[in-house]
């Protein structure tokens, strides 16, 4: 597995980024271990020394939070379970696989707690992508108190952003819990867009074959950054830093 790894590295994309003012968020952590998950999350921080790491939320019919991107498996090869139809318990005993570059990795569903505590130990920050679920969606967030607890636990309020297509749920988070931080995640950006995101002090999240001078130029009027996904190309990336994103979320591209 080692020589796998090190051939995957050999062969990521270099970035010199010495004091240049981009921010990296490692995307469902990052492409070194099964998306989403411990490995995933822990080779962002401290192979790739991203600044953040990204995690998508689900939510389990026992009510627990955690990390994926659907409410299905498939991605781990599993057709038959469901998320939100299953308990924490029962989801920890399934073993996730995944094969990403040619290297097919194994692990077992992360938390958000657990999660958290990677970003804490690693002295990254949280970017917790908001997934329509039970208790997070825009007709029900009652459990995202119990989301921010998770939050407080570890520290993190004053770094943790929050992301979410989900416009009604970020009205209720910058209502309850103006102290968090928000990202509105766009496929495209729409005129009407810029007016939601000065009521709500709101930052927009494009992705990146949707960045725009405007749209730099229209959040700067706001006192906004803009992020940007899923960026793994270098001309991308120079792109939207010529640009002028501040944070670039990618699966790979290393610090240098």
């Amino acid at each position: 597995m080692k020589n796998k790894i090190t051939l995957l590295c050999l062969v990521c994309i270099i970035i010199q980024a010495c004091n240049h003012p981009v921010t990296f968020v490692g995307h469902r952590g990052s492409l070194l271990g099964v998306e989403n998950t411990e490995e995933a999350f822990i080779n962002g921080a401290t192979h790739f020394g991203y600044q953040g790491l990204e995690c998508d939320v689900k939510v389990t019919v026992d009510s627990q939070l955690v990390c994926w991107h659907d409410d299905h498996l498939q991605r781990a090869g599993i057709d038959s379970i469901m998320i939100p139809t299953t308990t924490l318990n029962q989801l920890q005993s399934i073993t996730l696989v995944q094969t990403r570059k040619d290297i097919t990795y194994t692990a077992k569903i992360c938390t958000v707690d657990r999660y958290l505590q990677i970003c804490k130990e690693n002295k990254v920050f949280p970017v917790i992508e908001l997934k329509w679920g039970i208790g997070l969606n825009n007709n029900d967030m009652t459990l995202f108190p119990v989301l921010y607890e998770l939050i407080e636990k570890h520290g993190l309020i004053e770094e943790a952003v929050i992301l979410t297509s989900m416009q009604q749920s970020i009205e209720y988070i910058r209502t309850n819990y103006p102290q968090l931080t928000c990202q509105w995640l766009r496929h495209t950006v729409k005129e009407e867009d810029y007016a939601w995101c000065k009521q709500w002090d709101v930052a927009l999240s494009v992705a990146h074959t949707s960045v725009t001078e405007e749209v730099i130029a229209r959040s700067k009027e706001m006192g906004k950054v803009v992020a940007t996904w899923t960026v793994n190309q270098v001309a991308d990336y120079e792109r939207v830093k010529e640009l002028g994103c501040k944070y670039v979320t990618t699966d790979y591209l290393e610090i240098n």
